[in-house]
This record gives C-alpha cells, structure tokens and sequence, in this order.
C-alpha cells in the first residue's frame, strides 16, 4: 500500500460571513486517511468546511466541521454494516473511494484567498 499526501486550497468569495468557496481532487480507488485543515490568520470562527465524495446519483459527506477557524487534523470513519445493511455497534473503518474525487466545501467564511488549506492522505 502507498499513502500518498494531497493538498487542495479553497479560496473564498462573497460577503464577509457568508462567502462560500469549494475544490475538487481527482483521486484513485483509496482509503482517506487523515485531513488537516489550515485556516486563513482572518478566517471567521463561523467558517464550515465539509469533505465530500461526490457521486452519481449521490454524494456522500465524510467530514464537516463547523464554526471553526482553527488549524486541526481529523480523522474520519465511516459506519460498518453488515451483510442484512444493519449497522455493526462500535465498528468503523477509513472512507472509501472507489476512483473519481475528493470535494472540499467552504461556507459561512468570508471573502478570502487561500481560506482553508486541505491536506489529505489516501491509502491505495
């Protein structure tokens, strides 16, 4: 396996408080590790930043955080299940994607470059 570290910047654009920015990554079949966010020196502590795998029908939302502006690493999982779709009780593993994109939302910030810096590992 290779854990390869990928870094997304997502800049801003709106009114301050409510500027909204987003970013995509093309990524191979992988395991998402960890994410670590770090914020612009003026980012608002209403800013929210979600991390999501976007599909077709469906995306789905693998981390959000909100009212933050302060740098930390995260390390999402995802509910096990087993074969009848039943969630299995205190089992969790690394998100999952099956090749295509990481997608990274900003919203509630103000107008910024480089609002939030995305570092993320993947595991394929």
């Amino acid at each position: 396996m290779t854990i390869e570290k990928r870094e997304l910047k997502i800049s801003t654009t709106g009114s301050a408080g409510s500027a909204t920015g987003s970013s995509v990554e093309a990524v191979p079949a992988c395991r998402l590790v960890k994410v670590h966010l770090d914020y612009h020196a003026s980012a608002p502590a209403t800013t929210d930043v979600t991390v999501i795998f976007p599909g077709n029908p469906a995306s789905e939302t693998i981390l959000t955080v909100t009212n933050n502006a302060t740098d930390g690493y995260y390390y999402p999982k995802t509910q096990d299940h087993d074969s009848s779709a039943a969630a299995v009780t205190g089992s969790y593993s690394d998100p999952v994607v099956h090749g295509g994109h990481i997608q990274i939302d900003i919203a509630q910030a103000d107008a910024l470059t480089d609002c939030v810096v995305a570092t993320f590992w993947i595991e394929y």
